[in-house]
């Protein structure tokens, strides 16, 4: 079950209408910029080189160090199965990251994890049961297929389901990672 914060300075981020409306400012970007994101890469690609997968590598752990950070400063709250738990999920989430070789699916990997866990916290002021991990997994496939619609119609883009089933996983991922050691805390 969902642990509410008690404190304050998180209630202005815990609102539901500040949820959603950053979540919309956060797609909006995503979706505006496939445009432009193209020559940006290409551009990036001839001007960094291998050093491209290495920044997209260096925020992934800078994301990772955050949770983690967020963990052990409450660490009475978790157990050795919760620290293993985010262990596995992350490092198959870097995994994954790696796999794929191209740089914009590796920021795209990350954009609809960070998605994934916006729509959770969005979704938590409704529903504070099981089906929460799973809708708002669907909600993150639906932004992921929005994206390759219109890549579709895009004239520099194209449409890729695997883009859509990487997007899914992407926010399944970290569905298993709030269910299995965010949400299961012990109250303090």
């Amino acid at each position: 079950m969902y642990v509410k914060s008690t404190e304050g300075h998180h209630k202005w981020f815990r609102s539901k209408s500040f949820v959603w409306s950053l979540i919309g400012c956060y797609v909006t970007l995503i979706y505006s910029t496939l445009y432009i994101m193209r020559p940006i890469l290409i551009f990036l690609k001839a001007t960094l080189g291998l050093y491209l997968n290495l920044s997209v590598s260096v925020m992934f752990l800078i994301i990772l160090s955050l949770v983690l950070a967020h963990i052990i400063s409450n660490r009475e709250r978790y157990s050795v199965s919760q620290y293993l738990w985010f262990s596995f999920i992350c490092c198959l989430y870097g995994l994954i990251i790696y796999i794929l070789e191209l740089p914009e699916e590796q920021v795209h990997f990350i954009e609809y994890g960070i998605l994934s866990a916006l729509v959770y916290v969005a979704i938590t002021h409704d529903i504070n049961n099981r089906s929460i991990y799973f809708l708002s997994s669907l909600i993150v496939f639906v932004f992921g297929t929005g994206d390759e619609v219109i890549q579709w119609i895009l004239p520099n883009r194209f449409f890729d389901i695997r883009d859509i089933v990487m997007n899914g996983i992407a926010g399944i991922l970290v569905q298993l990672l709030i269910a299995m050691v965010i949400s299961k805390r012990k109250v303090v």
